[in-house]
Order: C-alpha cells, then structure tokens, then sequence
C-alpha cells in the first residue's frame, strides 16, 4: 500500500493531447494547454462535439485536478484531528479519531482512483500513438501506391515517345511492312 505521507497528488497532471518530451517549457505550455481545455469543457460549444476519446482526457484531466484539491482538503483535516487527538478532552479526541479514520480511508480512496486515473490516461496516450502510427503506415501505403502510378504513367509516356520516333523515321507501323511485301512481289513476279 502507498504511504499517504509521503504521497504527491500534484505528480498526477493534466495529460496534454500529444506526449512531449525534452523541453520544460514545452510541458508547461501542454499543461496549461490541458488545463485550459478541461476548464472549457463544460462550455457549450455550438460547432459540434469532441471525439470520445478527447472528451474522454479531458474528463478525466478534471477528475484528476478535483480529486488533487480533494486529497490536500483530507491531508488538512487528518492534520487537524491529530493535533486535536493530542489534547486532553477525551470527547473531542473520540471524535477526532474518527475524522483521523475517515479521512485516511478517503485518502487512501483518492490514492487508488488518481492511479486508476492514471493508467486510463496512459492507455489514451498510447491508444492515440497507436492510431497515428497506423494513420502513418495507412499513408505510407497511399504514398507508395500513388508513387508506383506515377512511375507507371512516366514509363508509358517515355514509351509513348519512343514509338513515337520511331513512327517518324519508319512511318506508321504496318505500312513499313506493306512496302517490304510489295517490293518482295516485284522481286519474285
């Protein structure tokens, strides 16, 4: 089990729509970037709807950012009840005990959901690379195929001008070898 002690919930962020590595100030752009649309989210956007899967990340951004504000409100009042817990009024100390357990339990609670939160924003990440990479080979393929046309149509057209050349030394095809079986007959008649 985690030590809720020592647990960071601002570890857990906003996931940015693309993963960006190397430049921290690149990061903090895709933060507040994040933020900015899990705080739009619930404007009513006249255009149409998001995808799924971005309306997905965003929720779960805003569930992440909640339960953050949640967990530092539960960390102050465990403080609170074991300072109260210390004093001398037996009364007061059953009670803070109980707002001692209580507030572990939710913590304990928030702990769990912000890594479950997590991992599904881990999957979206990687669901999306996935996509693209697809998205990617998909293109590749069309670029290929449109490339091996190209070079289909460049090849006629050259063979196209090669017979074409040859039409004009020659004449067209056939009467090159009408004249060949007429001048055969004068030969042999």
């Amino acid at each position: 089990m985690i030590d809720i002690e020592s647990f960071e919930p601002e570890l857990y962020g906003y996931w940015p729509q693309r993963r960006a590595y190397g430049d921290p100030r690149q990061l903090e752009a895709d933060e507040a970037e994040a933020r900015a649309a899990a705080e739009a989210y619930f404007l009513e956007i006249k255009s149409g709807s998001a995808a799924p899967a971005e309306e997905l990340r965003v929720l779960l951004n805003e569930m992440t950012a909640e339960m953050r504000d949640q967990f530092s409100a539960f960390r102050e009042l465990r403080r609170a009840a074991e300072a109260t817990c210390s004093g001398g009024d037996e009364a007061a100390a059953k009670l803070a005990r109980a707002d001692l357990k209580a507030a572990t339990d939710a913590m304990s609670l928030i702990v769990r959901t912000l890594e479950k939160v997590d991992q599904l924003q881990r999957q979206i990440a990687r669901d999306r690379e996935l996509a693209a990479e697809e998205n990617d080979a998909a293109m590749g393929l069309e670029d290929a195929k449109k490339r091996f046309l190209e070079r289909i149509d460049e090849l006629a057209e050259q063979r196209a001008r090669q017979l074409l050349a040859e039409w004009q030394v020659t004449g067209p095809p056939g009467q090159g070898d009408a004249a060949a079986g007429g001048a055969r007959q004068a030969d042999t008649g």
